[in-house]
C-alpha cells in the first residue's frame, strides 16, 4: 500500500455508485488516511470562493485523467481509518496510480486561508503537509 504525500488512487464506489480518484495527503496521529476528492467537473472555476480552493492537475499531466481535473480542497476532507482503507485496497476498492507531490505546496496555501474548509480540516491538512 502506498500511502506517500501526493498518492493519487482511484476508488471504486466511493460514493454509492460513484468512482472517484482521490489525492492522498499522508496520515495522522489518529491513524486516518487523509485525503481529498479529485474531479474534473469545471462548474466550480465560476464560483467564488470555490475557484480559489482547487488545485489543477493540468491535461495529460497523467495517463490516466483524460481531462484537466482539480484538487478540490474545498469540501471535508476525507478521513478513513488506515485499517478500512487497507480493506478497501485488498478488495480492489482502492488501486494506486501515481503519486505528484508537487500539489502539497498549493493545497498547504489553499488551508492557511480556506473560507470554505472547516476548521478542524484546515489544522489537519497544516499539520500533515506542513513542511518539518
Amino acid at each position: 500500500m502506498r500511502l506517500d504525500v501526493g498518492t493519487i488512487a482511484h476508488w471504486r464506489d466511493f460514493t454509492a455508485g460513484h468512482d472517484k480518484y482521490v489525492y492522498i495527503l499522508g496520515t495522522n496521529d489518529l491513524g486516518e488516511v487523509l485525503s481529498f476528492t479529485i474531479s474534473s467537473q469545471t462548474k466550480y472555476l465560476s464560483l467564488t470562493p470555490h475557484k480559489y480552493e482547487m488545485v489543477e492537475i493540468p491535461h495529460r499531466q497523467t495517463d490516466f485523467l483524460d481531462r484537466p481535473s482539480y484538487i478540490q480542497c474545498f469540501f471535508e476532507l476525507t478521513r478513513t481509518h488506515i485499517d478500512a482503507f487497507k480493506v478497501l485496497e485488498r478488495n480492489g476498492s482502492i488501486n494506486y496510480r501515481g503519486c505528484m507531490p508537487q500539489f502539497i505546496p498549493q493545497i498547504l496555501a489553499i488551508a492557511t486561508k480556506s473560507v470554505l474548509l472547516a476548521q478542524d480540516d484546515c489544522d489537519s491538512v497544516i499539520a500533515i503537509c506542513a513542511p518539518k
